[in-house]
């Protein structure tokens, strides 16, 4: 009798969620969320699963725009391959993908029943955020040992020491009497920014006393092993594509990168995947310390600018080897709602006639250059920005890394003659053209006319 007492208190409290844990900033339950709020009416055709290290690596708005399809980050921090392997279960019978994306940062030396504390924790976080009963079911005696599998499926398990730690915690959880989902207004794709600036100097000089990352320390478990030859025939036998990815950390951070990387190459190699390699060889030009988070510590993540890049490649990894697979969905009039104006958007496609944007130049060449377009597009912080996009496929490579563009304009009324620098970046880099850039312009701009355009080494 007591027993069931205890039961019917415990799915009371549950069903009432006042021991919840503070959903504020829980960005997995509010992926997994938006995940089967998306799938409701739209098909998602990359699936993208792994740790911190990808939702903080790669920007799935970016990745959807140059790809000109839906791409989804189901990503949670501290995640095992084991899990990992769930994830993209519950992912392919909520909505079949194309292609999966697998990051590899999870492939390491860990025993799901052996976890330690923080990893465990992560591991409930993960656990809890899915929402297939029957695959949880199937999933909790591998993911856990049996200690655990009450504070697996009830808050109120794990989180009954609330009560002498968190109380406050308890009284908002009653005050609320619902979860707190997070919704947000607007596209969300399972991206996290959480690092806006690069590794400092003061930074980059504790390499030479510190090790960040030592590959031949690096270690990968029995386990880890066996779940990527599970995900292999997971995606064999639901016909998805799938892509191992591999994002870097700073190439000083390492000890020994080659024994790193020749430890998981000697994990995948014998699945004969297709492998996005990032970390080696590693490209310095693109990969420089504004890309990467401000730590020498282990776990080092990517910058948002640093995220743009790892994107591209993955971008153009995809489109190289996968051509054909993916449907174009950028002539799609849903697709184009659903994503314009949105980051990345304009960078990869042209504006539409929304009484905003300008297309001033089109498939003209100008003092040479190959020009593809020249456009006035707004942008979602409220300014506007020029943007100069060269055609690829032309045959003349375009070595500046400035076109100066001439142009009359209209401000506020006012017409004058301004000459506005677009500037290219290695963040981002579109499959049918080269990009030039302006800084912010002030959202009163209306362009008359280009005068002309030059280019500056």
């Amino acid at each position: 009798m007591f027993f069931l007492v205890v039961v019917a208190v415990v799915k009371f409290t549950d069903l009432k969620g006042y021991f919840n844990p503070d959903y504020t900033n829980d960005h997995t339950r509010r992926k997994w969320n938006a995940f089967y709020q998306f799938t409701k009416q739209k098909p998602v055709d990359v699936v993208l699963v792994g740790n911190s290290h990808l939702y903080t690596g790669i920007n799935p708005e970016n990745l959807s725009t140059a790809l000109g399809a839906n791409c989804f980050i189901l990503a949670s921090p501290g995640t095992t391959m084991t899990d990992v392997y769930y994830c993209l279960k519950e992912a392919i019978a909520v909505s079949k993908p194309k292609v999966a994306v697998v990051e590899t940062f999870g492939i390491n030396d860990y025993t799901s029943h052996e976890l330690k504390q923080g990893t465990l924790s992560d591991q409930f976080k993960s656990f809890s955020a899915r929402k297939n009963l029957g695959q949880k079911l199937c999933s909790t005696p591998v993911l856990f040992n049996s200690r655990n599998y009450l504070s697996a499926w009830s808050n109120t398990v794990r989180n009954h020491n609330f009560i002498f730690s968190d109380y406050k915690q308890i009284e908002t959880n009653i005050q609320l009497n619902k979860e707190k989902l997070e919704e947000q207004q607007g596209l969300y794709l399972g991206r996290y920014i959480r690092f806006t600036s690069g590794l400092e100097d003061s930074t980059l000089m504790k390499y030479n006393n510190i090790v960040g990352f030592d590959g031949k320390k690096f270690i990968i478990s029995n386990e880890a092993e066996e779940f990527v030859a599970k995900t292999v025939q997971l995606c064999k036998e639901n016909n998805v594509k799938l892509v191992f990815l591999t994002l870097p950390m700073y190439y000083r951070h390492f000890k020994d990168m080659d024994a790193y990387v020749a430890k998981v190459a000697k994990v995948l190699e014998p699945h004969q995947p297709l492998w996005e390699n990032q970390q080696s060889p590693y490209d310095y030009k693109a990969f420089t310390p504004e890309c990467f988070e401000n730590t020498v510590k282990e776990n080092q993540h990517m910058t948002y600018y640093g995220s743009l890049v790892s994107t591209y490649k993955l971008a153009s990894f995809i489109q190289s080897n996968l051509a054909g697979v993916l449907p174009d969905r950028s002539k799609d009039i849903e697709w184009k709602k659903l994503f314009y104006g949105y980051d990345g958007y304009f960078y990869n496609h042209p504006p539409e006639n929304d009484g905003i944007s300008q297309v001033l130049i089109s498939n003209q060449t100008m003092d040479g250059v190959p020009v593809k377009e020249i456009e006035l597009v707004p942008s979602q912080q409220g300014y506007k920005q020029l943007l100069v996009k060269v055609n690829k496929n032309s045959g003349i490579p375009v070595l500046a890394k400035t076109i100066r563009v001439m142009l009359d304009v209209n401000v506020n009324g006012q017409n004058q003659t301004t000459v506005v620098d677009a500037v290219s970046s290695l963040a981002y880099n579109p499959s049918g053209h080269y990009l030039f850039a302006s800084q912010p312009l002030d959202y009163g701009v209306n362009a008359v006319r280009v005068r002309n355009i030059s280019l500056i080494n």
